[in-house]
């Protein structure tokens, strides 16, 4: 009986993931998080002659976006948990979502954790080029009860799978950014060296890292506003050096763009939505032989080889982000508003 509950588990997380418990088309894409206070309709951009059919649909888009939340309940909630559960969850994830993944299953032998997700707001672009993608806001609750209010991007790889590309947490006093939408509900997806853009998509990462590295002295300062996703890792890494110097101690944390994709949508306000990762690398090494010890981080503990090292260790973090970016010649700064990341590699020497 085990068995054979088993797998009509998995078949039923597979038929979700095909879209056979899809949600009602232009339904998904009209709700909004929970947490959201604005009137859409009001702000709509006024409809062109003759608009283009979209690349994605909104139906389509409501069906995959289901499809894998409904999927991912299903092998969360799984018992007894097998490691088939967590395969069947990490073949559902792309790029940087897929490395947070792999990393958690490899951190940690427990169950998996369980969220419930609320109704999302779609947005989707009206006119883009392969691979075709989406954003969604939705809020997510945990087991606890906390409620947080979530960016997920979704990529279609291949003719028919979509994968959960990145998510990421709004701040909890971040307002939830309003995108322009045209007649239809569409979004305005824009490209990554958009000039409209107080900074083009592609280079809100760099400066990002710039602001994370150099802090209030470095050039980016007067471009994002300081927070702790920005100048606060700065003044986290001064404040550490003086502590590892104390125990012979080398520690550095540098920042650097990855190679995931970065998305942009327009904002009612002609600015611009950015989703982008970053990759932190840190590394303690010792300066002279024999030192303090160097110990892997405790949540980390389950990537590593062995619970130290002897010369270096070094700490990789994939970090995916949300940023809003005003509209060029605004006076306001771009500013950091989603995050979520962790520890995906750990290399000691």
């Amino acid at each position: 009986m085990r068995g054979r509950g088993r797998r009509g588990l998995l078949v039923f997380a597979l038929a979700l993931l095909a879209g056979t418990a899809a949600c009602s088309g232009s339904g998904a894409g009209n709700s909004v998080p929970k947490r959201e206070a604005r009137a859409t309709g009001a702000t709509s951009s006024p409809a062109p002659a003759a608009l283009r059919t979209p690349a994605v649909t909104l139906a389509e888009a409501g069906r995959a976006l289901s499809g894998i939340l409904g999927a991912g309940a299903v092998l969360e909630g799984a018992t007894p948990h097998l490691e088939a559960d967590r395969r069947n969850i990490l073949e559902q994830t792309r790029d940087a979502q897929e490395a947070l993944t792999m990393a958690a299953f490899n951190s940690s032998a427990g169950a998996l954790p369980h969220y419930t997700w609320g109704r999302p707001e779609l947005l989707v672009p009206r006119e883009q080029q392969a691979p075709l993608w989406f954003a969604a806001i939705v809020d997510r609750e945990d087991s606890a009860g906390d409620v947080r209010s979530a960016v997920l991007t979704l990529t279609k790889y291949g003719e028919h799978a979509w994968y959960l590309s990145s998510t990421s947490l709004l701040e909890r006093d971040a307002p939830v950014p309003e995108i322009a939408k045209d007649a239809e509900g569409y979004a305005v997806a824009l490209a990554e060296d958009d000039p409209t853009t107080a900074i083009s998509p592609r280079l809100m990462a760099p400066l990002h890292a710039t602001s994370a590295e150099e802090g209030s002295a470095g050039f980016a300062a007067g471009l994002i506003e300081k927070g702790p996703h920005t100048t606060g890792y700065a003044e986290e890494i001064a404040g550490k050096r003086p502590k590892y110097k104390s125990d012979c101690l080398g520690y550095d944390s540098i920042f650097g763009a990855s190679n995931y994709p970065v998305r942009a949508l327009r904002t009612a306000d002609g600015g611009a939505m950015v989703m982008y990762s970053l990759i932190r690398t840190t590394s303690v090494t010792a300066k002279i032989e024999p030192c303090a010890d160097i110990r892997v981080p405790r949540d980390a503990e389950r990537l590593a080889s062995a619970p130290g090292a002897r010369k270096e260790l070094r700490t990789v973090e994939t970090q995916q982000y949300v940023s809003t970016v005003p509209a060029k010649n605004s006076r306001t700064l771009a500013r950091v508003i989603g995050y979520l990341g962790g520890v995906t590699k750990v290399m000691a020497n």
